[in-house]
């Protein structure tokens, strides 16, 4: 189930030890434009760098209860694929107090004393906690947008986890606050590159005609591929909410046509 407190949405099938983790909204943040007001991650929206700074340190503090400030975090320039790359502490700041050190769209750690994190207005932030058999966690921060979901940026969060030594039965997964079928409008085109990689009743499954207008469901797509990976319902939380539905509450990209700021999703060992 999601909880929302005053500026996070928190799954609580992560509430697991030593680990932190939020999905943020548009409030809490200093942004004072319109369009990025007022918790806004991402330069490149018409904040000065100071501003988007001084919101990921509020983020991060909210995240950790003040453990852990803009200095822990690690995020990257987002390429819409299936790259998640596995991250020691050596890579705090990176992306934030200094230059991101590659291209990619998840991070994978079990280093305690960093924040993983991923950027969205309207794509799928997804979170996973797990552990190794004697107790160590480990966890992962991915950014599923259409091309990533369609490659299996999910799944390939799992191979991570389980590379770096978690067990299959411990990943718990917070699928978060995302745009849902009811306002992802898509073309044949999109319907026809995830038949392509996916399969064709894969494609059937998640992308709706209405009316003559194809829908997709983004969230349903990587729950597919959860399971698919070998997870069960009972270890994926799906957040109900539409960004779409939703502009006073979430940054979206539809719903403001490209006039937005950016949420960020983060999960760290503590």
């Amino acid at each position: 189930m999601f909880l929302r407190d005053a500026i996070l949405f928190r799954s609580d099938l992560l509430a697991v030890p030593r680990a932190a983790h939020g999905f943020s909204t548009r409030a809490g943040g200093v942004s004072t434009l319109a369009h990025t007001a007022s918790m806004n991650v991402a330069e490149g929206h018409g904040d000065p760098p100071d501003v988007v700074r001084e919101n990921i340190r509020i983020l991060a503090r909210a995240v950790t209860g003040g453990r852990l400030d803009e200095r822990a975090v690690v995020c990257a320039p987002q390429i819409h694929s299936a790259v998640v790359r596995p991250v020691g502490a050596d890579a705090a700041g990176e992306g934030v107090v200094r230059p991101a050190a590659a291209e990619g769209d998840g991070f994978v750690t079990d280093a305690a004393g960093i924040l993983l994190m991923v950027r969205v207005a309207d794509c799928v932030p997804i979170l996973f906690a797990a552990a190794r058999d004697d107790g160590s966690p480990v966890v992962a921060a991915v950014h599923a947008g259409w091309r990533g979901t369609a490659a299996g940026i999910a799944p390939e969060a799992v191979r991570r986890l389980r590379e770096a030594g978690a067990s299959l039965a411990s990943i718990r997964c917070a699928v978060g606050p995302s745009i849902h079928v009811c306002c992802y409008e898509v073309g044949e085109d999109f319907r026809s590159a995830v038949a392509a990689a996916q399969g064709a009743p894969f494609a059937r499954r998640h992308v709706a005609e209405r009316e003559g207008r194809l829908f997709a469901d983004l969230p349903a797509m990587n729950r597919e591929l959860l399971l698919s990976a070998g997870l069960t319902e009972a270890q994926i939380d799906l957040a109900p909410c539409c960004t779409a539905c939703d502009p006073a509450t979430f940054h979206s990209h539809r719903a403001s046509r490209g006039l937005r700021g950016a949420m960020g999703a983060m999960i760290g060992i503590l």
